[in-house]
Protein backbone atom coordinates (compact mmCIF):
# COMPACT_ATOMS: atom_id res chain seq x y z
CA UNK A 1 0.00 0.00 0.00
CA UNK A 2 1.32 3.36 -1.35
CA UNK A 3 2.10 5.55 2.08
CA UNK A 4 2.96 9.27 0.48
CA UNK A 5 1.99 10.94 3.84
CA UNK A 6 4.88 8.34 5.68
CA UNK A 7 7.37 11.60 6.37
CA UNK A 8 5.08 14.27 6.80
CA UNK A 9 3.31 12.56 9.41
CA UNK A 10 6.13 11.80 11.19
CA UNK A 11 7.53 14.86 11.06
CA UNK A 12 4.30 16.54 12.75
CA UNK A 13 4.46 13.77 15.41
CA UNK A 14 8.63 14.83 16.09
CA UNK A 15 7.52 18.30 16.47
CA UNK A 16 5.30 17.39 18.92
CA UNK A 17 7.82 14.48 20.71
CA UNK A 18 10.48 17.66 20.48
CA UNK A 19 8.25 19.97 22.01
CA UNK A 20 6.79 17.42 24.96
CA UNK A 21 10.79 16.80 26.04
CA UNK A 22 11.25 20.52 26.53
CA UNK A 23 8.66 21.02 29.03
CA UNK A 24 9.46 22.79 31.91
CA UNK A 25 9.66 20.49 35.22
CA UNK A 26 8.53 23.31 37.03
CA UNK A 27 5.78 24.82 34.94
CA UNK A 28 4.30 22.02 33.26
CA UNK A 29 4.55 24.59 30.21
CA UNK A 30 6.09 24.91 26.99
CA UNK A 31 6.74 27.76 24.86
CA UNK A 32 6.92 26.86 21.06
CA UNK A 33 7.45 29.48 18.11
CA UNK A 34 4.49 29.00 15.98
CA UNK A 35 3.90 30.36 12.18
CA UNK A 36 0.37 31.91 11.58
CA UNK A 37 -0.75 33.96 9.47
CA UNK A 38 2.25 34.65 7.84
CA UNK A 39 3.63 35.95 10.98
CA UNK A 40 5.85 34.14 14.19
CA UNK A 41 4.31 33.97 17.56
CA UNK A 42 4.84 32.34 20.67
CA UNK A 43 2.54 30.22 21.81
CA UNK A 44 2.49 28.23 25.82
CA UNK A 45 1.13 24.53 25.88
CA UNK A 46 0.72 22.63 29.43
CA UNK A 47 0.34 19.29 28.09
CA UNK A 48 -0.62 16.30 30.42
CA UNK A 49 1.92 14.23 32.15
CA UNK A 50 3.38 11.48 28.87
CA UNK A 51 3.71 8.23 30.66
CA UNK A 52 7.42 6.66 30.10
CA UNK A 53 8.24 2.74 30.21
CA UNK A 54 10.98 0.48 31.12
CA UNK A 55 10.36 -2.27 28.91
CA UNK A 56 7.42 -3.59 26.27
CA UNK A 57 6.44 -5.75 29.00
CA UNK A 58 5.19 -2.30 31.24
CA UNK A 59 3.34 -0.71 28.10
CA UNK A 60 0.45 -3.65 28.53
CA UNK A 61 -1.44 -2.56 31.42
CA UNK A 62 -0.88 1.13 29.48
CA UNK A 63 -2.62 -0.54 26.67
CA UNK A 64 -5.17 -2.33 28.11
CA UNK A 65 -6.53 0.49 30.40
CA UNK A 66 -6.75 2.88 27.00
CA UNK A 67 -8.65 0.06 25.45
CA UNK A 68 -11.15 -0.41 28.37
CA UNK A 69 -11.93 3.45 28.74
CA UNK A 70 -12.31 3.54 24.69
CA UNK A 71 -14.50 0.21 25.46
CA UNK A 72 -16.83 2.58 28.34
CA UNK A 73 -16.89 5.50 26.16
CA UNK A 74 -18.39 3.69 23.47
CA UNK A 75 -21.19 2.08 25.87
CA UNK A 76 -22.47 4.97 26.85
CA UNK A 77 -22.03 7.02 23.54
CA UNK A 78 -21.19 5.02 20.80
CA UNK A 79 -17.93 3.86 19.60
CA UNK A 80 -15.30 6.88 17.67
CA UNK A 81 -14.10 3.60 15.97
CA UNK A 82 -16.37 1.09 14.36
CA UNK A 83 -15.83 -0.97 17.85
CA UNK A 84 -12.40 -1.60 16.81
CA UNK A 85 -11.36 -0.99 20.59
CA UNK A 86 -13.07 -4.47 20.98
CA UNK A 87 -10.42 -6.15 19.62
CA UNK A 88 -7.55 -7.13 21.60
CA UNK A 89 -3.76 -5.87 21.08
CA UNK A 90 -0.94 -7.84 22.50
CA UNK A 91 2.64 -5.58 23.21
CA UNK A 92 5.71 -7.75 22.14
CA UNK A 93 9.41 -7.11 22.23
CA UNK A 94 11.76 -7.07 18.99
CA UNK A 95 15.16 -7.21 18.10
CA UNK A 96 15.66 -3.78 16.16
CA UNK A 97 15.86 -0.95 17.48
CA UNK A 98 14.97 2.15 15.01
CA UNK A 99 11.12 1.75 14.97
CA UNK A 100 7.82 0.98 15.97
CA UNK A 101 5.00 -1.02 14.13
CA UNK A 102 1.65 -2.38 14.26
CA UNK A 103 1.05 -5.53 12.95
CA UNK A 104 -2.52 -7.72 12.80
CA UNK A 105 -3.24 -6.75 16.38
CA UNK A 106 0.59 -6.32 17.72
CA UNK A 107 2.40 -3.34 18.86
CA UNK A 108 6.04 -4.41 18.21
CA UNK A 109 8.48 -2.23 20.35
CA UNK A 110 12.37 -2.11 21.21
CA UNK A 111 14.19 -2.96 24.11
CA UNK A 112 15.43 -0.19 26.06
CA UNK A 113 18.93 -2.26 26.27
CA UNK A 114 18.74 -2.36 22.34
CA UNK A 115 18.42 1.78 22.05
CA UNK A 116 14.97 1.87 22.06
CA UNK A 117 14.18 3.99 24.90
CA UNK A 118 12.94 6.85 22.11
CA UNK A 119 9.87 4.06 21.57
CA UNK A 120 8.81 3.54 25.03
CA UNK A 121 6.90 7.00 25.49
CA UNK A 122 3.06 7.00 25.96
CA UNK A 123 2.94 9.26 22.49
CA UNK A 124 4.36 6.40 21.04
CA UNK A 125 2.50 4.26 21.97
CA UNK A 126 -0.82 6.24 21.32
CA UNK A 127 0.26 6.17 17.61
CA UNK A 128 0.73 2.43 17.18
CA UNK A 129 -2.91 2.30 18.72
CA UNK A 130 -3.86 4.52 16.58
CA UNK A 131 -3.20 1.61 13.43
CA UNK A 132 -5.19 -0.45 15.36
CA UNK A 133 -8.21 1.94 15.56
CA UNK A 134 -7.66 3.91 12.29
CA UNK A 135 -11.09 3.31 9.86
CA UNK A 136 -9.34 5.43 7.53
CA UNK A 137 -11.46 7.83 5.35
CA UNK A 138 -15.16 7.13 5.13
CA UNK A 139 -14.06 3.78 6.52
CA UNK A 140 -11.42 3.05 3.62
CA UNK A 141 -7.77 3.07 4.83
CA UNK A 142 -7.04 4.42 1.54
CA UNK A 143 -3.26 4.96 2.88
CA UNK A 144 -1.15 4.15 6.21
CA UNK A 145 -0.36 7.21 7.45
CA UNK A 146 -2.54 9.82 5.44
CA UNK A 147 -5.54 11.72 6.97
CA UNK A 148 -7.89 8.70 8.29
CA UNK A 149 -4.94 8.32 10.35
CA UNK A 150 -4.18 11.59 11.61
CA UNK A 151 -7.78 12.15 12.33
CA UNK A 152 -7.83 8.97 14.63
CA UNK A 153 -4.81 9.58 16.46
CA UNK A 154 -5.74 13.07 17.31
CA UNK A 155 -9.37 11.43 17.97
CA UNK A 156 -7.92 9.22 20.58
CA UNK A 157 -5.58 11.52 22.15
CA UNK A 158 -8.95 13.80 22.96
CA UNK A 159 -10.71 10.26 24.12
CA UNK A 160 -7.91 9.32 26.59
CA UNK A 161 -8.08 12.72 28.03
CA UNK A 162 -4.82 13.69 26.77
CA UNK A 163 -6.46 17.38 25.25
CA UNK A 164 -3.54 19.28 25.06
CA UNK A 165 -1.40 16.98 23.53
CA UNK A 166 -4.20 16.32 20.80
CA UNK A 167 -4.12 20.60 20.46
CA UNK A 168 -0.06 20.26 19.49
CA UNK A 169 -0.63 17.49 17.13
CA UNK A 170 -3.26 19.53 15.55
CA UNK A 171 -0.76 22.56 15.59
CA UNK A 172 2.01 20.65 13.87
CA UNK A 173 -0.34 19.37 11.31
CA UNK A 174 -1.08 22.92 10.42
CA UNK A 175 2.48 23.89 10.33
CA UNK A 176 3.67 21.67 8.10
CA UNK A 177 0.26 22.42 5.84
CA UNK A 178 -1.49 18.72 6.61
CA UNK A 179 -4.96 18.44 6.16
CA UNK A 180 -5.60 22.01 5.72
CA UNK A 181 -7.83 23.91 7.81
CA UNK A 182 -9.03 21.80 10.85
CA UNK A 183 -12.75 21.27 10.20
CA UNK A 184 -15.08 22.60 13.53
CA UNK A 185 -16.85 19.42 13.96
CA UNK A 186 -19.80 18.69 15.46
CA UNK A 187 -18.27 15.84 17.49
CA UNK A 188 -15.75 18.55 19.95
CA UNK A 189 -19.33 20.51 21.28
CA UNK A 190 -20.90 17.11 22.05
CA UNK A 191 -18.11 16.08 23.87
CA UNK A 192 -18.20 19.51 25.90
CA UNK A 193 -22.25 18.32 26.70
CA UNK A 194 -20.97 14.95 27.72
CA UNK A 195 -18.90 16.29 30.16
CA UNK A 196 -21.52 18.84 31.66
CA UNK A 197 -23.94 15.79 31.60
CA UNK A 198 -21.09 13.97 33.84
CA UNK A 199 -20.76 17.13 36.11
CA UNK A 200 -24.70 17.50 36.57
CA UNK A 201 -24.61 13.74 37.47
CA UNK A 202 -21.46 13.39 39.59
CA UNK A 203 -21.41 11.86 43.30
CA UNK A 204 -19.07 14.49 45.20
CA UNK A 205 -17.57 18.11 44.50
CA UNK A 206 -14.23 16.70 43.62
CA UNK A 207 -15.58 15.15 41.10
CA UNK A 208 -18.04 17.78 39.68
CA UNK A 209 -15.32 20.17 39.54
CA UNK A 210 -13.00 17.54 37.69
CA UNK A 211 -15.84 17.13 35.28
CA UNK A 212 -16.28 20.94 35.23
CA UNK A 213 -12.83 21.25 34.35
CA UNK A 214 -12.38 18.89 31.37
CA UNK A 215 -15.42 20.75 29.85
CA UNK A 216 -12.87 23.69 30.18
CA UNK A 217 -10.02 22.31 29.21
CA UNK A 218 -11.97 21.07 25.59
CA UNK A 219 -13.51 24.32 25.06
CA UNK A 220 -10.38 25.82 25.71
CA UNK A 221 -8.12 23.56 23.26
CA UNK A 222 -10.52 23.02 20.52
CA UNK A 223 -12.28 26.89 20.37
CA UNK A 224 -10.90 29.21 17.65
CA UNK A 225 -9.77 32.57 19.33
CA UNK A 226 -13.20 34.82 19.18
CA UNK A 227 -10.20 37.66 17.65
CA UNK A 228 -8.48 34.91 15.10
CA UNK A 229 -12.11 34.19 14.34
CA UNK A 230 -12.84 37.41 13.90
CA UNK A 231 -10.02 38.56 12.18
CA UNK A 232 -10.81 36.22 9.32
CA UNK A 233 -14.54 36.96 9.30
CA UNK A 234 -13.62 40.58 8.59
CA UNK A 235 -10.94 40.27 5.91
CA UNK A 236 -13.01 37.62 3.75
CA UNK A 237 -16.05 39.42 3.82
CA UNK A 238 -15.75 40.76 0.48
CA UNK A 239 -15.50 37.61 -1.46
CA UNK A 240 -17.84 35.38 1.31
CA UNK A 241 -20.94 33.61 0.22
CA UNK A 242 -23.26 32.21 3.01
CA UNK A 243 -23.80 28.64 3.78
CA UNK A 244 -24.53 26.44 6.44
CA UNK A 245 -23.05 24.07 9.01
CA UNK A 246 -24.82 21.29 11.07
CA UNK A 247 -23.82 21.27 14.40
CA UNK A 248 -24.83 18.43 17.35
CA UNK A 249 -24.86 19.85 20.81
CA UNK A 250 -25.77 16.59 22.62
CA UNK A 251 -27.03 12.68 22.61
CA UNK A 252 -30.53 11.39 22.16
CA UNK A 253 -32.76 11.43 24.51
CA UNK A 254 -31.09 14.35 26.86
CA UNK A 255 -33.59 16.55 28.74
CA UNK A 256 -31.15 18.80 28.62
CA UNK A 257 -30.65 19.23 24.89
CA UNK A 258 -33.70 21.89 24.78
CA UNK A 259 -32.09 24.29 27.00
CA UNK A 260 -28.29 24.09 25.38
CA UNK A 261 -30.44 24.77 21.90
CA UNK A 262 -31.86 27.47 22.94
CA UNK A 263 -28.51 29.03 24.41
CA UNK A 264 -27.61 28.48 20.39
CA UNK A 265 -30.27 30.28 18.92
CA UNK A 266 -29.66 33.10 21.28
CA UNK A 267 -26.18 33.39 20.24
CA UNK A 268 -27.15 33.03 16.45
CA UNK A 269 -29.60 35.26 16.87
CA UNK A 270 -26.63 37.73 17.90
CA UNK A 271 -24.41 36.83 14.65
CA UNK A 272 -26.92 37.09 12.01
CA UNK A 273 -27.47 33.55 11.67
CA UNK A 274 -30.39 31.96 10.80
CA UNK A 275 -31.07 28.12 12.32
CA UNK A 276 -33.05 24.76 11.84
CA UNK A 277 -33.30 22.22 14.54
CA UNK A 278 -32.81 18.75 14.31
CA UNK A 279 -36.02 16.81 14.71
CA UNK A 280 -34.51 14.50 17.66
CA UNK A 281 -33.42 17.99 19.99
CA UNK A 282 -29.84 16.86 19.79
CA UNK A 283 -28.65 19.66 17.38
CA UNK A 284 -28.91 23.11 15.03
CA UNK A 285 -28.00 23.71 11.37
CA UNK A 286 -26.55 27.10 10.92
CA UNK A 287 -26.57 29.04 7.98
CA UNK A 288 -24.69 32.19 7.30
CA UNK A 289 -21.55 33.80 6.85
CA UNK A 290 -18.78 31.45 7.74
CA UNK A 291 -17.28 33.76 9.87
CA UNK A 292 -20.87 34.26 12.32
CA UNK A 293 -20.78 30.62 12.31
CA UNK A 294 -17.04 30.51 13.51
CA UNK A 295 -17.92 33.36 15.92
CA UNK A 296 -21.14 31.26 16.92
CA UNK A 297 -19.55 28.56 17.53
CA UNK A 298 -16.45 29.74 19.67
CA UNK A 299 -19.06 31.43 22.00
CA UNK A 300 -21.24 28.56 22.28
CA UNK A 301 -18.70 26.31 23.50
CA UNK A 302 -17.59 28.96 26.20
CA UNK A 303 -20.73 30.01 27.26
CA UNK A 304 -22.28 27.04 27.68
CA UNK A 305 -19.51 25.69 30.08
CA UNK A 306 -20.15 29.07 32.02
CA UNK A 307 -23.89 28.65 31.94
CA UNK A 308 -23.93 24.82 33.52
CA UNK A 309 -21.46 25.67 36.13
CA UNK A 310 -23.26 28.39 37.44
CA UNK A 311 -26.41 26.16 37.67
CA UNK A 312 -24.74 23.56 39.37
CA UNK A 313 -23.03 25.99 42.10
CA UNK A 314 -27.11 27.27 42.43
CA UNK A 315 -28.71 23.66 42.66
CA UNK A 316 -25.82 23.32 45.11
CA UNK A 317 -26.34 26.02 47.92
CA UNK A 318 -29.58 24.94 48.25
CA UNK A 319 -30.94 28.68 47.51
CA UNK A 320 -33.89 26.81 44.80
CA UNK A 321 -35.75 25.03 47.72
CA UNK A 322 -38.46 23.75 47.88
CA UNK A 323 -38.61 23.41 44.23
CA UNK A 324 -37.20 20.36 42.59
CA UNK A 325 -33.48 20.77 41.59
CA UNK A 326 -34.44 19.56 37.76
CA UNK A 327 -37.69 22.07 37.74
CA UNK A 328 -35.12 25.13 39.23
CA UNK A 329 -32.05 24.21 36.68
CA UNK A 330 -34.31 24.43 33.91
CA UNK A 331 -35.85 27.93 35.01
CA UNK A 332 -31.81 28.83 36.24
CA UNK A 333 -30.50 28.26 32.42
CA UNK A 334 -34.00 30.18 31.16
CA UNK A 335 -33.15 33.03 32.76
CA UNK A 336 -29.49 32.86 31.98
CA UNK A 337 -29.91 32.31 28.03
CA UNK A 338 -32.51 35.47 28.19
CA UNK A 339 -30.11 37.73 29.63
CA UNK A 340 -27.20 36.28 27.74
CA UNK A 341 -29.02 37.29 24.14
CA UNK A 342 -29.71 40.99 25.72
CA UNK A 343 -26.08 41.10 26.58
CA UNK A 344 -24.57 39.61 22.78
CA UNK A 345 -27.10 42.19 21.27
CA UNK A 346 -26.23 45.15 23.48
CA UNK A 347 -22.50 44.41 22.33
CA UNK A 348 -23.12 44.00 18.74
CA UNK A 349 -24.99 46.85 18.13
CA UNK A 350 -22.38 48.81 20.16
CA UNK A 351 -19.74 47.16 18.20
CA UNK A 352 -21.05 47.42 15.21
CA UNK A 353 -21.93 51.90 15.81
CA UNK A 354 -18.15 51.48 16.76
CA UNK A 355 -17.24 50.13 13.58
CA UNK A 356 -19.45 52.47 11.65
CA UNK A 357 -21.43 49.76 10.16
CA UNK A 358 -24.52 51.15 12.11
CA UNK A 359 -25.57 54.85 12.94
CA UNK A 360 -27.97 55.38 16.09
CA UNK A 361 -30.98 58.32 15.65
CA UNK A 362 -30.08 61.40 17.52
CA UNK A 363 -29.73 61.41 21.35
CA UNK A 364 -29.69 57.66 21.15
CA UNK A 365 -26.52 55.68 23.54
CA UNK A 366 -25.48 52.94 21.34
CA UNK A 367 -26.87 49.41 21.89
CA UNK A 368 -30.57 50.73 22.27
CA UNK A 369 -32.68 49.35 19.34
CA UNK A 370 -33.68 52.24 17.01
CA UNK A 371 -31.29 53.38 14.54
CA UNK A 372 -30.14 53.55 10.87
CA UNK A 373 -28.05 50.59 9.56
CA UNK A 374 -25.86 51.23 6.73
CA UNK A 375 -27.03 49.74 3.50
CA UNK A 376 -24.17 47.24 3.53
CA UNK A 377 -25.71 45.77 6.55
CA UNK A 378 -29.14 45.30 5.35
CA UNK A 379 -27.79 43.92 2.12
CA UNK A 380 -26.35 41.40 4.15
CA UNK A 381 -29.38 40.32 6.27
CA UNK A 382 -31.24 40.46 3.04
CA UNK A 383 -28.72 37.35 1.21
CA UNK A 384 -28.46 35.79 4.49
CA UNK A 385 -32.49 35.44 4.39
CA UNK A 386 -32.83 34.80 0.93
CA UNK A 387 -30.07 31.79 1.61
CA UNK A 388 -32.20 30.91 4.23
CA UNK A 389 -35.22 30.06 2.18
CA UNK A 390 -33.71 28.71 -0.30
CA UNK A 391 -31.79 26.21 1.62
CA UNK A 392 -35.16 25.39 3.11
CA UNK A 393 -36.94 24.48 0.15
CA UNK A 394 -34.05 22.46 -1.16
CA UNK A 395 -33.95 20.57 2.08
CA UNK A 396 -37.87 20.25 2.58
CA UNK A 397 -37.65 21.88 6.03
CA UNK A 398 -40.92 22.36 7.17
CA UNK A 399 -42.75 23.22 10.43
CA UNK A 400 -41.58 25.31 13.53
CA UNK A 401 -39.65 24.31 16.39
CA UNK A 402 -41.81 24.41 19.98
CA UNK A 403 -38.97 24.79 22.43
CA UNK A 404 -39.33 24.08 25.60
CA UNK A 405 -41.79 24.30 28.46
CA UNK A 406 -42.33 27.47 30.26
CA UNK A 407 -41.32 26.97 34.02
CA UNK A 408 -42.98 28.94 36.73
CA UNK A 409 -39.82 29.42 39.20
CA UNK A 410 -39.29 32.96 38.46
CA UNK A 411 -36.88 33.04 41.82
CA UNK A 412 -34.19 30.03 39.95
CA UNK A 413 -35.28 32.59 36.61
CA UNK A 414 -33.35 35.56 38.76
CA UNK A 415 -31.02 33.77 39.57
CA UNK A 416 -29.90 32.26 36.43
CA UNK A 417 -30.32 36.37 35.19
CA UNK A 418 -28.05 37.27 37.58
CA UNK A 419 -25.33 35.04 37.22
CA UNK A 420 -26.00 35.21 33.19
CA UNK A 421 -24.72 39.65 33.83
CA UNK A 422 -21.37 38.12 35.20
CA UNK A 423 -20.62 35.50 32.48
CA UNK A 424 -17.50 36.32 30.33
CA UNK A 425 -18.66 37.16 26.46
CA UNK A 426 -15.17 38.30 25.37
CA UNK A 427 -14.11 42.02 23.66
CA UNK A 428 -16.61 44.13 22.42
CA UNK A 429 -14.93 43.79 18.66
CA UNK A 430 -14.77 40.05 18.75
CA UNK A 431 -19.20 40.08 18.60
CA UNK A 432 -19.09 43.10 15.82
CA UNK A 433 -20.76 41.69 12.80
Amino acid sequence: MDDPDQKSTYAAEDMVTAWLDAVSPDTGVVQVTLSRGGQRRLVDFTPETEPRFTSPADVTGFVDQVLERLRQQARSYGSNYRGRENRPVEVMSFSGWKKATYRDGAILLPERERGGAWALRGFVVVHELAHHLNTGVDGAIIDTHGAGFRATMVQLLEDIGWTAIAAMLREAHHQLGLDGRRPHDDGMLAKVGKMLRHAEGAATEAERDAFFTKAQELATTHSIELAVARAAHETGEATATPTFEPVRLGHRGQQSNVRYIELMLAIARANDLRCTIRGDNTGVTLYGFQGDIDVTKTLYVSLVVQMVADADAYIRSGAHRPVHGRTARAAFYSGWTSRIEHRLQLAQRAAQVSAGAFEPVDDEPAGESSGVKLPALVAKEVEVHDYFAYMRRQHGVRGTWRGSNAVADERSVAHGRAAAERARLGRAKELSA
